[in-house]
């Protein structure tokens, strides 16, 4: 077994354990004595493969310099330039430090599908760079905020997909408020292309900012683990983005005196 076999084969251990609770308690040790969640889990999982300078909360919101605020977050991977902000038990994290947000669901139907899309979309856009400045700051696409859905359960791809396509066709949300990335574990992906498009392995092209389909149980026993690596490395872009220095003025501007 080569490298990479391994590799997949150590992520699909972890997709498995996220749904069966046997295994869950020697994938993570402890887990039996704490009675996590599944979403808990999960939340361990990221922490324990992301840098250092990734710290990943539970529960919380987005918010930008101009006083907008997301709905409520599932998780969020704040980096180690983030504000962070804690107040009865929910986080508040400025946009610019925020390089992950991901909406959770146990069952992935239609209803939790629309919700899940929702929160994304309620997460404040990356601000442009001050004109003349661009020395001083770090320009950060729109994209490198990854934003993600993570469900343990769910309806068949093709299901799901016409209902992410319903929902757009429905509702006007810019591209940098949709997700990256659309997993329902051990079964399938969905990914969005970006400005450039995508093709396929069969050599089938993707246009630019469409949603397509990956991998199905049948045919890919190791999709979960695909998943897990492929929202990682997502993660991981992002953090290494580049440093990102945040115009904090913008915020102290805010607060009424």
């Amino acid at each position: 077994m080569n490298v990479f076999e391994g590799l997949l084969d150590y992520f699909q251990n972890i997709a498995s354990a996220l749904e069966d609770e046997g295994l869950a308690t020697t994938v993570f040790p402890g887990v039996a004595q704490e009675g996590l969640s599944r979403q808990a889990l999960l939340m361990r999982f990221l922490a324990g493969h992301l840098p250092d300078r990734c710290r990943v909360l539970t529960g919380g919101h987005v918010f930008d310099s101009c006083g907008n605020v997301s709905k409520s977050i599932d998780l969020m991977v704040a980096s180690d330039l983030a504000l962070q902000l804690k107040q009865s038990d929910k986080w508040f994290i400025c946009l610019e430090g925020c390089v992950c947000v991901i909406s959770t669901a146990d069952v992935l139907d239609n209803a939790a599908c629309k919700d899940c899309l929702e929160n994304l979309a309620s997460v404040p856009l990356m601000p442009e760079v001050p004109a003349g400045l661009e020395f001083l700051y770090s320009a950060r696409p729109q994209s490198s905020l990854v934003k993600a859905v993570f469900a343990f359960e769910g309806a068949d791809a093709e299901a799901t997909l016409a209902q992410v396509e319903e929902f757009y066709a429905a509702n006007q949300v810019p591209e940098g408020g949709r997700p990256k990335l659309i997993i329902v574990n051990n079964r399938y992906g969905i990914v969005r292309t970006g400005e450039h498009g995508a093709m396929t392995t069969e050599g089938v092209e993707i246009p630019a900012h469409a949603f397509h389909v990956y991998g199905c149980s049948t045919s890919e026993p190791r999709i979960g683990g695909y998943s897990l690596a492929y929202l990682l490395t997502e993660i991981q872009s992002a953090v290494a983005c580049g440093p990102l220095r945040i115009d904090y003025g913008a915020y102290l501007d805010q607060l009424p005196l």
